[in-house]
This record gives structure tokens, sequence and C-alpha cells, in this order.
């Protein structure tokens, strides 16, 4: 974790410099991360049909909020299928 907040999701940058980063907009899905058998919970936050960023409950026994570079940045390969 980074106490700057130098480290941030590309797509929020982009969505906040372009104008369209809407909190009130987004949706949030919590699901289990696929890539490895520790079964991390996500949370989704999702806008305009797109995985914008993704997180982790503070509260998680597991996670405690943090998330690796694969769950925390690796939702590139998911597709909307609508």
């Amino acid at each position: 974790m980074c106490p700057t907040g130098a480290l941030s999701f590309g797509s929020e940058y982009d969505r906040r410099e372009a104008g369209p980063w809407d909190e009130s907009a987004r949706t949030r899905t919590t699901t289990v991360c696929a890539y490895c058998g520790v079964g991390c919970n996500l949370t989704l936050h999702v806008q305009d049909n797109k995985i914008v960023k993704v997180t982790s409950p503070h509260d998680d026994p597991v996670t405690h909020g943090n998330l690796c570079i694969k769950g925390r940045f690796g939702y590139q390969h998911v597709q909307n299928r609508g």
C-alpha cells in the first residue's frame, strides 16, 4: 500500500482526467478471485459496463483489504458478454 497515493488504478486516473469518473454511477459486486487457491474476496467496481477498479474489503479475514498484483490489476481479461 502506497501512503502517498502514487500507485493507483490507471482506469481511475484516465476517467478522472476525462471527466466521466462518477462514484454514484458505479455498482459493486463481490466475488472470489480465481488466480490461486487462497480464496480472496474481490469487490468489482463497475461503471458503464466495465470494471474500473478492484478492491477487497478491509474486514476480510484473508486479505485484510490488501490484494496481490494479479487480484488487484488482473481484471482486463474479463469481458462483458452483454
